[in-house]
């Protein structure tokens, strides 16, 4: 298959993680893929790994909270592949489980930043580009979380930060669906990712402790979603007889954890 008949995705934070088997899932169904992530060590193992795809895959650093950082991402991959198909928007940080009174303003910015404006400027450098093409078509999937639609299971910053980005997906699918531009999002629930290596710096015990009595404990596991299983569910909803009808969804996919 040449490059410029297949598919073009992007994926954001994919150097590790569900990212980076959202990211091999895609070039082993045959699509182009541009990986980025700030981790430029990350990107550099990620690249040797799938050595293989050479010829389908691009990595690039790159900040999602930037806007010409994803200015450039976008170009790069159309630069590199003739356009651009998909964006899966994967990057994202957690947060300290602090509640409002106790989440630092420099915390709030952070987490904002990445989960939520990321989100927001990657869609709109990826909806341009679309809007260019021939057929103005394209489809964005957003990594959601329970605490889209769930008010106490986080810190209130990745809260808010989440349930700011189902909006965003609903918004963006209510205006550009009848373009044929689709969005969705999948609301996922515990996983084993680097996502939490922002608690080696610390927790707020009194929130995460609280939060943790009202629910099931999570158990690495039997609780975790597998990330391969979100992989091939976007690799699903992209598909052109999918992506129209899935448009403006929020699809729990959380393994019932913590149990409905």
């Amino acid at each position: 298959m040449s490059t410029a008949s297949r598919k073009t995705v992007i994926v954001t934070g994919a150097a590790g993680g569900l990212g980076k088997v959202i990211a091999t899932t895609f070039l082993n169904a045959g699509s182009n893929v541009v990986i980025c992530d700030v981790n430029e060590q990350r990107l550099d193992q990620v690249e040797k790994e799938l050595s293989k795809f050479s010829d389908q895959l691009v990595t690039l650093k790159a900040d999602v909270s930037d806007e010409a950082s994803v200015q450039s991402l976008v170009d790069t991959a159309v630069a590199k592949f003739g356009r651009l198909d998909i964006l899966i928007n994967n990057a994202g940080v957690m947060d300290d489980f602090s509640p409002v009174g106790a989440c630092s303003k420099d915390k709030w910015d952070r987490v904002m930043a990445i989960n939520l404006n990321g989100p927001y400027l990657t869609s709109k450098a990826a909806i341009h580009q679309f809007e260019k093409q021939e057929g103005s078509s394209g489809v964005i999937i957003n990594i959601g979380s329970n605490a889209s639609f769930m008010g106490f299971k986080s810190g209130c910053a990745y809260t808010v930060s989440k349930a700011g980005l189902m909006a965003l997906t609903k918004n963006t699918a209510g205006f550009y669906g009848p373009k044929g531009i689709y969005c969705m999002a999948l609301l996922l629930g515990g996983m084993e990712t680097n996502i939490t290596d922002a608690f080696a710096q610390g927790l707020h015990m009194e929130m995460f402790q609280r939060i943790q009595a009202s629910q099931t404990p999570f158990e690495p596991g039997k609780s975790s979603t597998p990330l391969q299983s979100v992989a091939d569910y976007c690799l699903f909803l992209s598909g052109e007889n999918i992506a129209p009808s899935a448009n403006g969804s929020c699809v729990v996919f959380n393994k019932n954890w913590p149990e409905a």
